[in-house]
């Protein structure tokens, strides 16, 4: 085995040092800028993006493109802005989730999906240094669940559909049990799909899971997953979303802040917001924000930035996809302000940050453009 890995790593290591140099300018960028690098193999959207820490790659599965879904993997080398084929997951996979655990050498765990017919029941946990994959069982197959790390040593997946069924279960891996998902304890109170779960990374221990639909409603339900007891906890009565929310973002603000940004999504698949909500994690209560974005958007991505900003990507807004972005601070009451657009306008995209030095690069990765079709280009924003 040791000789195998070995050999694996040489390989990976040959083929990352055949790779040319793909970006489009040579010179340095400057901050609130988006530049073009190359393109991923392969169009796609409803894919995965995952930052690889031990070299600082991306790792890129799955997805759909033109109603055909994918297994192929691909990796972003930020030195040269290309992009290397990293072999094939064990299913197509989209609407999945893909997940890195620290813990376990920063594994990729790549969980759940639809493969064109039906729910995907497995989860490949991924080597990022030599490219090899083991195969586990969830306790049910799922996709457009969410997911999210707890403490560090267990990943639960949130809601999701089992084949024609949106479900109410939350499905846990732990390093302690790391040969297959099984269920929590208890269940939500109603299965979720589209909705948000947001780690609170202030304890590590507690998940927020906001909005979301069966299908039928759409809902406002507000609740916490907590990785200690593997529990869905209810918080006090009327504690709930102003609006109904779906295709929205949640993101986490650190200490001594310790809030989590609600923004945008649809209340009904058919009117886009522009509306923030903003819950205390201290109080476990909803808090006042008058502030807005600047556009109504779904779709889209929230990235925490290294200088504590909010960066908003892109989305729909009911009949088209943007390109505009927004930068909102935490610090002057979630004021948002107009940043550079995207090169290419698009929803269902991914982005990842690539760098915390200084004030911090995001990679955008495919996605969707109104008229287009699923994208293969890729942009990387200079904060």
């Amino acid at each position: 085995l040791a000789q195998r890995r070995r050999q694996q790593l040489q390989r990976v290591r040959q083929r990352r040092h055949r790779i040319v140099n793909c970006f489009t300018s040579t010179s340095s960028q400057p901050s609130n800028t988006w530049y073009l690098v190359g393109n991923m193999s392969t169009p796609r959207y409803y894919h995965t993006s995952t930052l690889i820490s031990q070299d600082g790659s991306v790792l890129i599965t799955g997805g759909i493109t033109a109603s055909v879904g994918l297994a192929s993997i691909e990796r972003y080398i930020p030195l040269t802005g290309c992009f290397q084929s990293s072999g094939s997951m064990s299913s197509v996979r989209y609407y999945h989730t893909a997940n890195s655990m620290s813990s376990l050498s920063s594994w990729i765990i790549i969980a759940g999906g639809y493969n064109g017919v039906t729910a995907v029941g497995t989860a490949d946990i991924y080597d990022p240094a030599t490219e090899s994959i083991v195969t586990i069982y969830l306790a049910s197959a799922i996709y457009a669940h969410r997911s999210a790390i707890v403490s560090e040593s267990q990943l639960v997946l949130i809601g999701g559909v089992n084949t024609a069924v949106v479900t109410n279960t939350g499905q846990l891996f732990s390093i302690g049990h790391p040969s297959a998902f099984t269920f929590a304890i208890n269940t939500m109170s109603v299965g979720l799909v589209w909705h948000t779960a947001t780690p609170l990374q202030n304890t590590s221990d507690l998940v927020l899971i906001t909005g979301g639909t069966d299908g039928v409603s759409y809902y406002a339900t507000v609740s916490l997953y907590q990785g200690s007891s593997h529990a869905f906890i209810s918080l006090a009565p009327g504690v709930s979303l102003s609006t109904a929310r779906v295709y929205h973002t949640g993101t986490y603000v650190p200490y001594p802040i310790n809030q989590v940004l609600i923004a945008g999504g649809s209340t009904n698949s058919i009117t886009y917001l522009n509306t923030l909500a903003l819950f205390d994690v201290e109080t476990l209560q909803f808090v006042p924000i008058t502030t807005t974005m600047l556009s109504p958007r779904g779709w889209h991505t929230s990235t925490l930035l290294p200088n504590g900003k909010i960066l908003i990507i892109g989305g729909f807004d009911g009949s088209t996809s943007i390109s505009t972005c927004e930068l909102i601070d935490p610090e002057n009451n979630y004021a948002s302000t107009q940043v550079a657009s995207l090169k290419v306008a698009r929803y269902i995209h991914t982005a990842t940050i690539l760098s915390t030095s200084g004030n911090g690069t995001v990679l955008v990765c495919g996605g969707y453009k109104t008229g287009i079709g699923a994208l293969n280009s890729c942009e990387v924003y200079v904060v």
